[in-house]
């Protein structure tokens, strides 16, 4: 059964939305791009970090303790870094 859920934040203009279902990461791009405009979320600031912790707090039993998708990209894995500032520690 695929129980979704989704929540908008106007003042930063994004939407997140799950489906519930454990997907490999190619199926979750896959999910998203059917939703039309839609693409695995991006991570680009703290107000897009912290708007997605505030999701993952309210998706609550929808999510579980499962993981999710992020869309990241790097040239160099030993530059690249997480928006508090923390080192990335691998794949």
């Amino acid at each position: 059964m695929c129980r979704e859920f989704s929540q908008c934040y106007s003042d930063i203009s994004i939407c997140f939305w799950i489906n519930g279902l454990s997907l490999n990461q190619s199926e979750a791009q896959a999910a998203c791009s059917q939703r039309g405009n839609s693409f695995l979320p991006r991570i680009t600031n703290s107000h897009v970090q912290s708007k997605l912790a505030e999701f993952r707090f309210a998706a609550g039993n929808v999510l579980n303790t499962d993981g999710f998708w992020i869309d990241v990209k790097a040239n160099d894995s030993a530059r690249f870094h997480w928006i508090d500032g923390s080192q990335f520690a691998g794949l």
